[in-house]
């Protein structure tokens, strides 16, 4: 899958838990600690993006550590 589809998949996941304006800004603050752009996102710039999501505490609030670190491997692995 390429990056801009497996973004798509994450903001679809994030959406389904947070809703669309909640998950927009889990999305940015992760896009700004993870220095990546949302628009033309790389593989690899897609891959520290997850990781950022996955630490993002309101993400860790709602699914649980090990809920948002099996959702980081999981995304990530869109895109190896």
């Amino acid at each position: 899958m390429d990056a801009s589809a497996a973004l798509d998949a994450l903001r679809s996941r994030l959406e389904a838990s947070f809703g669309k304006a909640m998950a927009m800004m889990v999305l940015m603050s992760a896009s700004n600690a993870s220095a990546t752009s949302l628009v033309g996102i790389t593989e690899s710039e897609f891959s520290r993006l997850a990781e950022a999501v996955g630490r993002d505490q309101r993400v860790i609030d709602m699914w649980g550590t090990v809920g948002a670190s099996e959702a980081t491997s999981e995304w990530k692995a869109l895109v190896a």
